[in-house]
């Protein structure tokens, strides 16, 4: 922004000394544009003037500054520092004797834990007994696929080793056909099977995988039921 337009951006500020408000006045004489960009700037001022101005609540002001500021240091903190900060040490010989026995009832009360028969280790023919791993809880999964003209609809993937006949689905109405299998939480690949003949993937599915073959399998990502023990 320079020349006449700095000019009236500072005549709105109230920024300009005496010279530059004459300096001003003689453009707007000859430069209707310049005087029209006056205008426009003076009624938006007007215009923002008469926004309402929300209302501040009693004790907000009060409330930022007690949420701002910094949280009071802990006792054991400042314990804690205190213990750890740096301090310079004078030794003589009766100070060195004296840590000396420190360390030396240390090491011996170390020394005597080790022993106790609380930490002997575990004879050699000890057997440990981990805890049995429950089972993880089967998620009952609803397929649906529309084949409107088909005569039998199956299903076969990673689970039921990939035979259509052990998980056939049944016409619920006209055209939809749908199947509902208990699942243990995992990732499955699999494909609808029509008329014992076309093999199709899951066009509802949200995900699919290259099978290798030039076909594309759908996915199948079974999720745990929430709460349930793994």
């Amino acid at each position: 922004m320079t020349g006449p337009e700095l000019l009236v951006q500072r005549f709105v500020d109230q920024e300009l000394s005496a010279e530059e408000r004459v300096t001003l006045l003689v453009r707007l004489g000859h430069d209707e544009a310049l005087r029209h960009r006056l205008i426009e700037l003076e009624e938006l001022l007007l215009d923002v003037d008469r926004l309402p101005r929300p209302a501040v609540p009693d004790g907000f002001v009060a409330r930022v500054m007690e949420r701002t500021a910094s949280p009071a240091t802990p006792v054991w903190t400042r314990l804690i520092e205190a213990l750890w900060a740096p301090r310079a040490l004078q030794w003589n010989l009766a100070s060195a004797i004296a840590v000396a026995c420190v360390a030396l009832l240390l090491v011996s009360v170390l020394v005597r834990r080790g022993s106790s028969p609380r930490s002997a280790s575990p004879p050699p023919d000890a057997v440990a007994v981990s805890a049995p791993v429950a089972p993880a809880t089967p998620v009952l999964v609803r397929l649906v696929v529309v084949q409107p003209g088909a005569r039998t609809v199956q299903a076969a993937g990673d689970f039921n080793g990939w035979n259509p006949t052990r998980t056939p689905l049944e016409q619920v109405s006209s055209g939809a056909w749908t199947v509902t299998i208990p699942l243990e939480p995992g990732r499955y690949e699999y494909m609808f099977v029509i008329d014992g003949r076309q093999w199709i993937a899951d066009p509802f599915a949200v995900e699919h995988n290259d099978d290798g073959f030039g076909a594309r399998n759908a996915v199948l990502e079974v999720r745990p039921l929430a709460g349930a023990a793994l």
